[in-house]
């Protein structure tokens, strides 16, 4: 596997675990996804898509294009970036491409990425949690009168992003709860990936009444500056509220 290399801004989303990386790739086969090759600092593009992954000899084969000069420049490159731009930006880079032969014809082989990025859109692409066994995100919350003495507040998270959750809250909402206000050491035990610790800060609060007459309150919150592990977490956990989504609109 080969190792890549990223903008610093960009850091935050690397995909490090193997597993993982290989069920992104082989998404990307399954959808046919396009991905545009740049190398030459960008003098060179192509679209492309991967054609297959050998695992055993740590390879993945993707089309090669049409004009041989091309092929060439791309063959002598150092720095090839490989990217998928529309909806969830994937991207990694490889330090060197060859030629190989497939069954099919000719194909561009390159070392199976040993880490990649895997951004989503922060404004889109909210995910809702479920609802049989839901998420809890627990608050400290301090009293408004003596702001030493906190409580813990627990909500029900009803959908998740790589930029915030929303969450209901029973009726009375906690005074302390404003738009604008700050959180720390927020908990939230993430299924099968693991329990954060975040600051919240509240975005919007949204009053609900139902159908039984009960009251309710929607938040919507943003994290506040996650560390990489947090942001680990979170990504991981949206990726497999994604891949339910996709298999669940499959089934349909």
């Amino acid at each position: 596997m080969e190792h890549a290399t990223f903008d610093h801004n960009e850091e935050q989303y690397i995909v490090h675990n193997p597993k993982e990386v290989m069920q992104i790739l082989n998404d990307l086969i399954k959808h046919k996804a396009m991905l545009k090759v740049s190398f030459n600092r960008g003098a060179d593009e192509y679209l492309t898509n991967i054609i297959s992954i050998d695992p055993k000899v740590g390879a993945v084969y993707l089309d090669i294009g049409v004009d041989e000069e091309f092929n060439r420049r791309l063959l002598a490159s150092d720095h090839v970036v490989f990217l998928k731009e529309d909806g969830v930006k994937i991207k990694w880079t490889s330090t060197k491409v060859t030629e190989a032969s497939l069954k099919d014809g000719k194909a561009i082989k390159i070392v199976l990425p040993k880490d990649l990025i895997r951004l989503q859109r922060r404004d889109f692409f909210r995910f809702a949690t479920p609802v049989v066994s839901p998420v809890m995100c627990r608050i400290l919350v301090p009293d408004v009168l003596d702001p030493e003495v906190e409580s813990v507040l627990e909500l029900t998270l009803v959908d998740v992003s790589l930029g915030g959750i929303g969450a209901f809250v029973s009726a009375p909402l906690n005074p302390a709860v404003v738009i604008g206000q700050e959180f720390s050491g927020c908990k939230i035990g993430f299924p099968d990936v693991g329990e954060t610790n975040l600051t919240l800060m509240v975005k919007n609060i949204t009053e609900i009444h139902t159908k039984d007459a009960v009251t309710k309150y929607r938040i919507g919150f943003v994290y506040v500056e996650p560390s990489r592990g947090n942001e680990g977490l979170i990504n991981r956990y949206v990726y497999i509220l994604e891949r339910q989504a996709i298999a669940l609109a499959h089934r349909g």
